[in-house]
């Protein structure tokens, strides 16, 4: 250890302190976008029923982009009475803008609905 300071030390005296001018501190960070990790269709059954380009673009996204993607029906609960925990910030979302709608979620993140989505296209351009 001690021949490194030394070295360390001859090479400051001898060239002097480096500029470090150029550095940017801090270096910036840069956001990465949230990705989705979850689709929800949030539906209520005594209103309609899914149309089948529905079910065709949840596969599709479950297929092709790994992505969970499933349908919650509205009055759905678990054993206790409740929503199940993965289909609440969806079911919220989905109620506040009306039902039926596909919710995109990033964990517990809401990150877009798209209310009453027909077609599969419509299913897969939600999704980004």
């Amino acid at each position: 250890m001690r021949p490194f300071v030394l070295l360390a030390a001859g090479l400051v005296l001898i060239f002097g302190i480096p500029d470090v001018s150029w550095i940017q501190w801090p270096v910036p960070v840069v956001a990465t976008p949230e990705l989705p990790s979850s689709v929800v269709y949030v539906y209520e059954k005594d209103q309609s029923a899914i149309p089948v380009g529905v079910t065709v673009g949840l596969n599709r996204i479950n297929r092709e982009r790994g992505i969970v993607a499933s349908l919650y029906e509205a009055d759905t609960t678990d054993g206790t009475g409740d929503v199940p925990e993965q289909y609440r910030e969806a079911l919220a979302a989905a109620t506040a803008s009306g039902l039926p709608a596909l919710v995109v979620l990033s964990g517990t993140t809401v990150l877009s609905v798209t209310p009453a989505p027909e077609d599969a296209e419509a299913i897969v351009r939600a999704v980004p």
